[in-house]
């Protein structure tokens, strides 16, 4: 056995007078007090080493058996049990910790053996922590959440502009400062002092809406101040492009082998205008994500992560075919904006578009050519509103871009208002019913 433990007083015996570790003599006249507690200490011996370390637990002297070195388990001491209880685990993890210090330095230290008693016997307590505050609330969020990286780096980008803002104010922000007087002034902070487009004012307050939801969940905080119903999303509709299908079919004839790079990257962008995959999403299609056949594609979004489930376009078989049953390789994202932009220019896709955007509560347009605003994620626009227009229930167009509102779906959808009325013109609500005329031996139908 690696060594013993046994517990004794520090003052066995204590004098009314307060003087300690000393024994009472014959001629005292003065009998020693023994309700005055004294603390109990740990005595380690092993072969010539002895380590004494008080146990901070404490026990007037009467109450305390010297022979066996226990407390007494009497009725005027109703807690000597439970004391003697805490002794004897004391007593074996000092064993235990005693066994583990020889197996790690294969002898004693008894300066270091000591120091390890010291903070298992009297472990130095553990710091309340502080109260949360709602920016580290934020921050927490932010290292914790399971969300992609670019939604992480947005709520970075939200932190970021909470705390700029926080410094302009005379007293920090605080959980139950999320209410509509914050709402008002962080919204005229971000349109005049920051110069931010309404969109963008509109994302920030998106996300501390998630915030607050956050801070509520985990307790920090009762206050439901951003749920209040004009606490809500400034937006304006996003002034962006599709390609129609005399565009897309354009695109895929173009011959642009005298540039293998803009022929590949117009390849990818076919398939993103087919299937209506976001970005990070082309590069998961694998041969072995198409099923039934090579007639659909199976595949799990990164974003949402949902599986759907897309018919194959005939230009993706062909395109399939081309590489042998491989797509080609997906590069950056900002590279496939700058090469797409390319892509289009060579085609010739170069309606002007005019866009109009409020920044700083100004309104400002500029005209642009309109492969200057192709980017990937024009595919997928393209996707829904061509299939929209060519009469694909909506539904099963969302089942495909993963949309869950038919109100987040219509957002993709780049109709005009006189595509809006041609698409209406073919309604059967404004075409005149046909009319039956009845005549001798036969029928004529009239309008």
């Amino acid at each position: 056995m690696a060594g013993s433990v046994t517990f004794v007083l520090k003052n066995p015996t204590t004098k009314k007078s307060g003087v300690k570790n000393q024994e009472p003599k014959e001629t005292d006249t003065k009998k020693p007090d023994t309700n005055q507690q004294t603390p109990v200490l740990m005595v380690f011996y092993y072969k010539n080493t002895q380590i004494v370390v008080s146990t901070g637990e404490r026990i007037a002297p009467k109450h305390w058996n010297k022979d066996i070195k226990k407390a007494r388990e009497t009725l005027d001491n109703p807690e000597g049990k439970n004391l003697n209880t805490r002794l004897e685990t004391h007593k074996v993890n000092i064993m235990n910790a005693v066994r583990d210090h020889l197996t790690a330095n294969g002898t004693i230290h008894p300066d270091k053996l000591k120091t390890e008693f010291v903070n298992l016997l009297r472990p130095k307590p553990i710091d309340e922590p502080k109260p949360k505050t709602f920016l580290g609330a934020i921050q927490e969020y932010i290292d914790t959440t399971s969300k992609a990286p670019r939604t992480k780096l947005s709520y970075g980008t939200t932190l970021n502009v909470l705390k700029n803002y926080d410094e302009t104010l005379n007293k920090p922000l605080t959980f139950d400062s999320i209410n509509m007087d914050f709402y008002e002034h962080f919204v005229n902070y971000l349109t005049y002092d920051k110069n931010f487009a309404k969109n963008t004012i509109g994302g920030h307050i998106k996300e501390i809406k998630v915030f607050m939801d956050y801070c509520n969940d985990k307790g920090y905080t009762t206050n439901q101040g951003h749920r209040h119903r004009k606490f809500r999303k400034i937006e304006e509709t996003a002034e962006t492009i599709y390609l129609n299908d005399k565009e897309l079919e354009t695109l895929y004839k173009h011959n642009f082998k005298s540039n293998p790079k803009l022929d590949r990257i117009r390849d990818l962008f076919m398939i993103g205008c087919y299937t209506g995959l976001r970005f990070s999403d082309l590069s998961q299609i694998t041969t072995d994500k198409f099923i039934n056949n090579g007639t659909q594609l199976k595949i799990k979004t990164i974003k949402t992560g949902e599986t759907v489930i897309i018919p194959l376009h005939w230009t993706i078989k062909e395109i399939l075919n081309k590489y042998d049953g491989k797509l080609p390789r997906v590069i950056s994202n900002q590279k496939f904006n700058e090469y797409l932009k390319k892509v289009g220019e060579e085609v010739k896709i170069n309606e002007l578009i005019t866009l109009t955007r409020t920044k700083g509560g100004l309104n400002f347009e500029t005209t642009k050519n309109k492969y200057d605003l192709i980017t990937v994620h024009t595919a997928r626009r393209s996707f829904s509103t061509n299939m929209y227009l060519a009469d694909v229930p909506t539904i099963s167009i969302m089942k495909i871009t993963g949309h869950r509102t038919e109100r987040a779906f219509m957002k993709y959808i780049k109709v005009t208002q006189e595509q809006n009325a041609e698409k209406l013109a073919k309604h059967k609500y404004f075409i005149k019913p046909l009319k039956v005329v009845k005549r001798p031996g036969k029928k004529v139908v009239n309008q």
